[in-house]
């Protein structure tokens, strides 16, 4: 029997599996390590093929080289997928040359964002791609299977198989991703049996959290975002039933109580929640579970928030971006400073926490653009918020901008939205953008305020560890 080996490797901890963002986690304010449901995922497409699977978080359990390189050694598996991220490749790459050196006849799998219809270019850009067979940019739930079968048995078949570089006499080839799949329905769930589930814990609890799928694509355009390119403009939705099925799994087999609805845009489908809602309400599980989701304010509205409340919903995550109205018209977010403080009232009179995430550093914007923005997060006062620097990744439009209206073509492999700006494409100075993101976020979680509403509503020894941790890192961040 063929063994795979899944991984996300050792090294800074980056949200591996949020291909639009792909966040650095050390150098984040309040960001939490989420499930590898990826990994999941094509773990239990790999066993329903009789392949033998080996899964393993090594930069969640901050495991090191040695521990990987030992257990390559341990299990001798045939091939290896990593799932890496723009600002973790080039020591991702590193990570794979001791891969190889371990085990040279090993089979070597990167998968991520950056590998999505690729360039050219990013073939000579990247050492070590001698030392990797195949690249996934498209969607690795319909692809690994795929990809391990047409190896093995028929590499012809290879041709096929969309979303996928491998090489051919020596030279890359890309076989550009064109149709997404629909049915999410046919997907088995993650495979949470290979998962140290321990290890994804919900701060506001300190129980574990499993991260579900709800939808994937995006119809919405903003310019700075990944999600409609390497998804699609159209939202592919489970069924409510196969949501809430998975939800009972979690629940009755692993013992989990805490989700996170991973949607680009959890509310984009007003009824679905209901119904989603509604099922959980009339369920054994109505007020035993907790879950959160990612939305945009011009996707809500009070009778929504009010069942949401009522079904479990403890906190969303909505990304405001910005307190300039002309930013929010640019970047072609299409919402408005009012609609994010209507919502955010919203979400207050109904008891749900809000993480607030706002984006600096456009190229129109100015030292009058980040002072509105600063206003407008004070006025919002969320329970928790990130302010990120803009990062041009691959294929969107900002990205394209800069090659097309300003010539330049930005290297951006190895920068994120912490703490590896890039310099060349705001006005304002990468210095100037980090200096003003860690001020802010020293001046709102520092309040004597924001400290005493936090210490009121911790529960247990447990959730202030958690609150202790978290503010010592936004502090260690935040300071150096």
């Amino acid at each position: 029997m063929k063994k795979i080996m899944l991984i996300y490797p050792p090294g800074r901890s980056f949200q591996r599996g949020e291909e639009r963002c792909q966040i650095d986690i050390d150098s984040s304010a309040a960001n939490t390590h989420r499930p590898c449901n990826d990994l999941g995922y094509m773990a239990a497409i790999l066993k329903k093929s009789n392949y033998s699977v080996f899964l393993r978080d090594y930069q969640g359990e901050n495991a090191l080289l040695k521990d990987l390189l030992d257990d390559i050694n341990k299990e001798s598996p045939n091939f290896i997928f990593l799932s890496i991220t723009n600002g973790s490749i080039l020591d991702d790459l590193k990570i794979v040359k001791k891969i190889k050196e371990t085990k040279p006849d090993i089979t070597v799998v990167l998968k991520g964002a950056l590998f999505f219809n690729p360039e050219e270019r990013l073939f000579r850009e990247l050492d070590y791609l001698e030392n990797v067979d195949y690249l996934i940019g498209g969607e690795p739930e319909f692809i690994t299977g795929p990809l391990v079968n047409a190896h093995y048995k028929d590499k012809t078949l290879l041709k096929n198989i969309q979303g996928i570089s491998y090489k051919e006499n020596g030279k890359w080839v890309s076989n550009y991703l064109k149709d997404f799949c629909d049915d999410l329905d046919s997907l088995p769930f993650p495979d949470r049996s290979l998962m140290k589930n321990e290890l994804y814990i919900n701060p506001e609890t300190n129980r574990q959290m499993a991260s579900i799928t709800t939808a994937k694509g995006c119809c919405f355009s903003c310019k700075y975002c990944l999600s409609s390119i390497i998804s699609g403009k159209k939202v592919r939705e489970r069924s409510t039933n196969s949501i809430f099925e998975e939800i009972k799994e979690c629940f009755f087999k692993y013992g989990i109580k805490d989700f996170f609805f991973r949607s680009d845009t959890f509310t984009v489908n007003r009824q679905k929640v209901i119904d989603l809602c509604n099922l959980i309400i009339n369920s054994e599980l109505n007020g035993k579970i907790n879950w959160v989701a990612t939305t945009r304010v011009d996707t809500i509205d009070e009778e929504m928030l009010r069942l949401m409340k009522k079904s479990g919903c403890s906190l969303l995550s909505i990304g405001f971006e910005s307190g300039s109205d002309e930013s929010l018209k640019l970047m072609k977010k299409n919402t408005s400073t009012w609609q994010n403080l209507k919502v955010a009232k919203l979400c207050k009179k109904y008891g749900i926490k809000i993480f607030g995430h706002f984006l600096v550093g456009f190229d129109w914007e100015d030292e009058r653009h980040l002072e509105l923005t600063k206003k407008h997060i004070f006025d919002i006062d969320a329970d928790y918020i990130e302010v990120s620097i803009v990062t041009p990744y691959y294929r969107t439009e900002i990205y394209e901008e800069l090659i097309q209206s300003k010539n330049i073509m930005p290297d951006i492999l190895g920068f994120d939205s912490y703490g590896h700006v890039l310099n060349h494409y705001s006005k304002l100075s990468a210095d100037t953008l980090q200096h003003y993101r860690k001020q802010v976020l020293r001046e709102f979680y520092l309040r004597p305020k924001y400290i005493i509403r936090c210490l009121m509503r911790i529960k247990s020894l447990s959730v202030l560890k958690n609150y202790i941790h978290y503010g010592m890192k936004m502090i260690k961040n935040t300071l150096f």
